[in-house]
């Protein structure tokens, strides 16, 4: 069995640190920032015994009388660059840089260019980077008394519960290759890719043999998908990767999976967990990807018109790692119905309650105005809300979640979904799916519906009909029309990052063929794969048909009668530094994830709350003995994982 678990593994993590930073200005940058606020969060370093506390920045700098910083950093090379900037505008005599990226990872990026094989293959590119670093510090520094310190604390991961896993610092990591979603070739090269693509497939292969180091863990490799074979390919043949898996002894299967795969339950409206709605509701708590912005303005006595916006008012959150019962809370919004999360808010919140509410047992229904009740007689009595803070974020969220105008909105594309699975299901071939859309986005406005709700349903439904289905030309030609139209409209709240000066109609028009390219892409994804190249299939009822993903077909198949999965490739040992994509009969092996213990499945491209409840319960009614862990680059709503594939 595993030796650790990676709440435990990111627990050890954080202590290491802890034990460095008394006496110092301690400078995060924003990753590092999420990764300590699912630990604890900023008490833990001021208790811990720093002096200050400040954000990464060129612009940040320590007083006089402050002669020790401890810098932690995912070692960039525009992150360098800002610690210099900090070092020679402060008064340091000691410095201490903690890289949570592998310094072997670090020394290649210091060093691109350059011929390093010989002390790569060698295994001395861990040493060589630390002694590159302790110089350039040195130097910064410019003093004859000063002392530096290098180290690599794989700080990369946030654990929502025991069995989830989340590395914030590899959130923007997306299966593409130089902008596409398919590579130009079946066979691709890590050396064909991009400096900056090459680097994130690096990174990401080396926190993870961090975390197995860590955890004493030897895996197997399987791999899904163009991407993850050659994240695969890094763990497999890498030096440091091999020295790892020879020191080590507890068997694990790690499968990795491309989210480009699938993408109909990350872009469906359709959530049962109550998760996915807050995180769907509420806009991200500033600088997070996993966490939202809870609005605690009803709880205060400040007069506050514009909040979130409004910064006399610090917003609120989900998780909160130092209280168990919020903890508790946190997965039962996993794991658990909309029904018992909200019994279990109001049970907690009675024991609090000033005005003595009616127990939960003699509610036939705890709805949101019986929460907000409750939570609302703690208004202004600050004594009461210091001691109970976390399950009042947790129950306003929660609240303000389901009460939320965007509630209507989500439950207009539910409806539209199920008639697109309806009609799908029904028609095929001569499916009219895409002319209604296409009606949808033309009269959008009068049904409130944002045209980024409405891209993320047309991108699931590219994703759902896979090669099964071949629309009409003439309709995509339409479809393009209405896009095109619709993006200059809706530029401003829809392109966040253009120029206001770009926003042509040629430009838009433009933009609307690219995201046309994006979507047949995304319908070609599961071509490479033999059997899971349906996701639509008969529901059990015998009425119609509904969305099984690929990983819970996958799964269901590993604990099933059918113990050898088609599209599963084992990763073997490779003598080349370059990896193929490996799609042939020859390269499958007879080794089978469920041979160990442990299975971790690790989706590149993030993954739903409904998703991690799916895959745990399908492993537990099985009967199967195997642990399942989850590990993901970060959760997403239907909105950010349609930003993601469409890339805008």
């Amino acid at each position: 069995m595993m030796s650790g678990t990676p709440k435990e593994f990111a627990r050890a993590c954080w202590n290491e640190v802890y034990n460095r930073i008394i006496g110092a200005v301690v400078f995060l940058d924003d990753y590092s920032a999420e990764c300590l606020h699912w630990d604890g969060g900023l008490f833990n370093l001021l208790t811990g015994g720093a002096v200050a506390v400040k954000s990464l920045s060129p612009f940040e700098c320590a007083k006089k009388e402050h002669k020790k910083a401890v810098f932690i950093t995912q070692s960039t090379s525009t992150q360098l660059q800002t610690i210099r900037e900090i070092i020679r505008n402060s008064d340091f005599v000691h410095c201490i840089l903690i890289s949570c990226m592998s310094l072997d990872v670090v020394y290649l990026e210091l060093n691109e260019g350059k011929d390093v094989t010989d002390i790569v293959s060698a295994g001395k590119a861990f040493t060589a980077a630390t002694k590159q670093l302790e110089r350039m510090l040195m130097e910064w520094m410019g003093k004859k008394q000063c002392s530096t310190e290098v180290l690599h604390v794989p700080i990369f991961t946030i654990c929502p519960t025991n069995s989830v896993f989340l590395t914030p610092p590899y959130q923007k990591i997306y299966p593409s290759f130089n902008g596409n979603l398919i590579p130009e070739s079946n066979s691709i090269d890590l050396y064909t890719l991009s400096n900056e693509e090459r680097s994130q497939v690096r990174r990401l292969a080396s926190g993870l043999n961090s975390m197995f180091e860590s955890m004493n863990l030897k895996e197997d490799v399987f791999y899904m998908g163009m991407y993850s074979s050659l994240v695969a390919g890094v763990l497999e043949n890498s030096p440091v990767c091999l020295t790892r898996r020879k020191n080590c002894t507890n068997p694990v299967s790690l499968l990795i999976i491309d989210r480009t795969l699938d993408l109909c339950g990350v872009t469906s409206h359709s959530m049962e967990c109550v998760l996915d709605k807050v995180m769907y509701v509420l806009p991200r708590f500033p600088g997070h990807s996993n966490d939202v912005a809870v609005d605690m303005s009803p709880l205060c006595e400040a007069n506050v018109t514009s909040h979130l916006d409004d910064i006399q008012l610090s917003p609120g959150c989900l998780y909160h790692a130092e209280d168990d019962a919020c903890s508790q809370t946190f997965d039962y919004m996993i794991n658990k119905s909309q029904k018992e999360v909200m019994f279990d808010l109001y049970n907690k919140l009675c024991k609090i309650d000033v005005q003595k509410s009616p127990g939960s047992k003699t509610l036939l229904k705890v709805t949101p105005l019986s929460v907000e009740k409750i939570v609302m007689a703690s208004k202004g009595n600050y004594d009461i809300i210091g001691k109970h803070i976390g399950v009042l974020q947790q129950a306003l969220g929660v609240v303000q979640t389901l009460k939320s105008p965007k509630r209507n909105q989500l439950e207009l594309v539910m409806g539209l979904e199920r008639q697109v699975h309806q009609s799908l299901a029904t028609s095929r071939d001569s499916t009219s799916v895409l002319h209604q859309i296409s009606q949808l986005i033309k009269t959008r406005k009068e049904r409130n519906l944002p045209l980024e709700n409405l891209l993320a349903l047309i991108t699931h439904v590219y994703s759902l009909t896979g090669t099964e289905v071949s629309f009409n030309k003439q309709h995509e030609d339409t479809l393009a029309e209405m896009l095109s139209v619709a993006i200059f409209e809706d530029h401003k709240t829809l392109l966040t990052n253009l120029d206001p000066g770009m926003a042509t109609p040629e430009g838009c028009a433009d933009m609307a063929n690219k995201i046309m390219k994006k979507l047949k892409d995304i319908s070609q994804m599961r071509k490479i794969l033999n059997k899971y190249t349906s996701v639509l299939k008969a529901s059990e009822s015998g009425r119609g048909h509904e969305y099984c993903g690929v990983l819970q077909q996958l799964l269901e198949d590993y604990v099933g009668t059918n113990k050898n999965p088609l599209d599963i490739f084992h990763r073997k040992r490779l003598l080349q530094s370059g990896f193929s994509i490996l799609t042939s009969k020859k390269s499958r092996s007879t080794k089978h994830p469920l041979d160990n213990p442990t299975v971790i499945v690790f989706v590149v491209g993030g993954v739903t709350a409904e998703e991690c409840k799916q895959l745990h319960r399908a492993m537990i009614t099985s009967g199967v003995d195997n642990a399942l862990i989850i590990g993901s680059t970060k959760f997403v709503n239907p909105v950010e994982a349609m930003r993601d594939a469409l890339a805008i």
